[in-house]
Order: structure tokens, then sequence, then C-alpha cells
């Protein structure tokens, strides 16, 4: 921390999280407030990322549910929460941090100032695109009237194609309060590996490749880790492990704390995307750099920007995952000795480029405030 962050502490800065206890929300919290600010947080229940928790030193205020796909009364709530928030905090002059389109632009309207962060494109979903070029047009200005832009994917950077120095793209890397693990390896003539999808699962790709590995390579483990709400995934996922006794589920787990424990438990990480939406296509998961902060070779969907990442840093595979038979082509074309000395290769990956650094953004916030 350099001087000046003695006073940092009389300047506020606001979060306003669609999911209160993602961790990536959480992660940027910390960075912000070791920096020595002070930091308030306000969010809601998305059912998600539940288990995992702030700082006892930053007050957390939970604004209630908001439901998936409700957009009309998800605006209109999170409109009225601002307001109530503006008029708490106004005597100290904060700076707010939106962690959403619907916030930064209700901020932006109001005159406030506010940071803004970029995790995903809402409306680069098949649904909008009559309106995707007028939203995006949208979000254009919103970024522009921010005082500073957070993007965590270079591919939403291109996407926006908007040059500023007050742009930072951020991936969302490892958390510096984890150690590196020194590399585990196996025997070469090991005869099975196993598989691991790691968070919030949304694909159907995914289940179709832990079905492949049930039904036809019983001699490898396919293991699901986070936590699922009561639905249609729940159920595909429970019927997947009733089925196969290699197919397991793990639920909920805490992060960062408990990603050791999670990665120690596969040898290679299944994050093949579906590309049905630009916003997959585009992405830059934190399953990249966990699986390369642990060794871990990682699986993706080729021809994505997730794809172009692993190939520069040569870390895993990029697949064809449409279709049931070609992952399970792909599974069959695997060598076991291979995974392990590739995970060798990925445990010489210099850690500055998996570690969260957020410096520069931060002093940029000091300067700007």
């Amino acid at each position: 921390m350099n001087q000046t962050n003695q006073s940092n502490k009389e300047k506020t800065i606001i979060f306003i999280a669609m999911a209160l206890s993602q961790p990536r929300c959480i992660k940027r919290v910390e960075s912000i407030k070791d920096y020595g600010f002070n930091c308030v947080v306000y969010g809601y229940d998305r059912g998600k990322y539940d288990i995992n928790a702030y700082p006892q030193d930053v007050n957390v205020f939970h604004l209630g549910v908001l439901k998936d796909n409700e957009y009309a009364g998800k605006a209109i709530k999170v409109f009225s929460d601002i307001a109530r928030i503006r008029k708490r905090h106004h005597k100290e002059k904060p700076i707010y941090y939106a962690f959403g389109i619907f916030q930064a632009l209700y901020l932006k309207l109001l005159g406030e100032r506010y940071i803004y962060e970029i995790s995903d494109i809402l409306y680069a979903y098949p649904k909008f695109k009559r309106l995707m070029s007028l939203l995006k047009a949208i979000d254009k200005r919103i970024v522009r009237g921010s005082l500073a832009t957070v993007m965590t994917s270079g591919g939403f950077y291109s996407f926006f194609n908007i040059k500023s120095p007050k742009i930072f793209v951020i991936p969302n890397k490892v958390s510096p309060s984890l150690l590196r693990p020194p590399l585990k390896m196996k025997y070469e003539n090991a005869e099975s590996l196993s598989f691991g999808f790691v968070g919030s699962l949304r694909y159907k790709t995914i289940l179709d490749f832990a079905e492949v590995i049930g039904e036809n390579f019983p001699q490898h483990k396919f293991h699901f880790w986070g936590g699922l709400k009561e639905g249609p995934l729940k159920t595909s996922v429970d019927r997947l492990t009733s089925c196969y006794g290699n197919v397991y589920y793990h639920g909920a787990f805490r992060s960062p704390e408990d990603l050791p424990k999670v990665y120690d438990s596969f040898d290679i990480t299944v994050s093949c995307y579906q590309l049905s939406s630009l916003n997959e296509r585009i992405a830059e998961p934190n399953k990249l750099y966990e699986s390369l902060f642990f060794s871990k070779p990682i699986i993706v969907s080729k021809g994505i920007y997730l794809s172009e990442r692993v190939k520069e840093l040569d870390c895993g595979y990029c697949i064809d995952a449409s279709s049931k038979e070609s992952i399970r082509i792909f599974v069959e074309s695997l060598f076991v000795g291979s995974i392990f000395k590739l995970s060798e290769h990925i445990s010489h990956i210099d850690e500055a480029l998996i570690i969260n650094n957020q410096e520069e953004f931060n002093e940029f916030i000091w300067t700007t405030y």
C-alpha cells in the first residue's frame, strides 16, 4: 500500500452486485479494500454462490432475491434500490461500482460517478438478436460515461473496440490468498483419468461430456463441483450420478478456500462452452486460470476466444463438443501419459500470468477520486 492510501479510508466505494456472493465480486472488493478504500457492498441473492462471504470488516447489505429472466421486474427493483442507496449515502459523495449493465445505466442517467464492470454481455444471447445493435450502442455510451470500466475478457475489449486509458482488461484470475501447490505426478502407465467441471452449470455440452464418460469409459471418472438449484440441470446431474457409478456430484464449495480440494480431485478440467451465443464465444472464464494454477490441462470448445488463449498458453485441448460422438472420439484418443506431461509443462507457467493483480486499476481509482 502506498503512502496516499492512509487517506483513502475517507473515500467510499459503494459496490452494487447482481449476485452478492459471486467470488469475482468478493475478489474485486477485497483488492480495493486492501488498497485502503472504505468499501460498502449492496447486492442480491440469486440462489448461487451463497456459500462465499466477504471480509468481516466490509459492510454488506442484502437487497433481496432476483429471479433469472424476469427482466422487467428486475429492472424496476434495481432502480428503486439504487434510489434508496443514493439517498442513504448522498453526503459521502461516493464512487459507485456497478457489477452489471442495469446498475451502470441507472447511475449514468442519475448523474453519479461510477465504475462499470463487464463480465457478461447480457444482450449477446440469441433472444436479444433484434435489439443487439441498439443495446450495444447504449452499452458503449455507458462505458464512455464511466470513470473507469473493467472488462474480464480480452474478447469483450475487441467486441466494444473502444480505445481508452480508462478501460482495464482484468481477467478473473486466481486470488493471491492461495499458495500454488507443487505438481503431483502420477505413473504414466495409469489406465484412468478423472475429469472435472467446476462452477455454475449452464451448458448441455458439459452434461453430454459426463454422459459420454459414464456410458463409454468405466475406467475414467467425471466430477461435478458447484451448487445447483432445483430444476432441469439438477435433475440431469442427479440422473447421471444414479445411472453411472463413475459420475459424481459434490455440491457447492467455498471459493477460493476449497479450490485446492476441488482441483485435487481430478486430472483435467472440462470447460466446453456451447457456441449458441456471442457471449460464450468471447468470454474468458476463471476456469482457465484456476486450471493453470493447479497445473491441470483444460478442455474447451474450439473456435472461440477461450480456445485461442488455450493455444497461446499451450495448456489444453480445443475440441468439437457439439455431439456425444465427437466427445467420445476425443476421449478415446487421449493418452494418459501425455496428460501428465502437459500438466508438468503447465506447472512451469509464470504465476504472474495466473494470479489476480489489479494494482494499476486501484491506483487509477485513487487518482480519479
